[in-house]
């Protein structure tokens, strides 16, 4: 069990920060997992649509977005694990909104809340799915 007291999530958590703060934590991140991207492997981020996000934020009760990290086991027979981004809206108490058949043994938080509830996976990776970097004279 967390040591941590429950708190109510406000539905304007997070902070946006400037583009150097950007490229200084994903340069982080990349020089971290070098070794990773010597294999073919690294995924730097994964982009979902907008309609699949306000689907996930549109549900009763959404007040925010909780990112999970996963790896989904070689299921293909091509030795790679594949790096998972799995997206869940929480609500103002900080409970992740789930269906309804997720077993009451997880992870402290989680709660179901329903038959429908969504669980975004599938996103498309990034350096696969990048954006291209700008070329002096490209159109803003």
């Amino acid at each position: 069990m967390s040591d941590f007291p429950k708190r109510p999530i406000p539905s304007d958590t997070g902070a946006f920060i400037s583009l150097d703060e950007m490229t200084t934590l994903t340069k982080n991140h990349d020089d971290d997992h070098v070794n990773q991207k010597s294999f073919g492997t690294h995924v730097k981020a994964m982009c979902f649509g907008k309609d699949k996000i306000i689907e996930l934020l549109d549900q009763p009760g959404a007040t925010a977005l909780r990112i999970y990290y996963g790896i989904k086991i070689d299921t293909d027979g091509d030795g790679i694990k594949e790096k998972k981004m799995i997206l869940v809206a929480v609500d103002e108490h900080g409970n992740d909104i789930l269906p309804s058949e997720t077993p009451a043994s997880g992870p402290e938080g989680i709660v179901a809340k329903g038959a429908m509830a969504l669980i975004l996976d599938s996103g498309m990776p990034c350096p696969e799915y990048c954006s291209k970097p700008k070329k002096p004279g490209d159109p803003d």
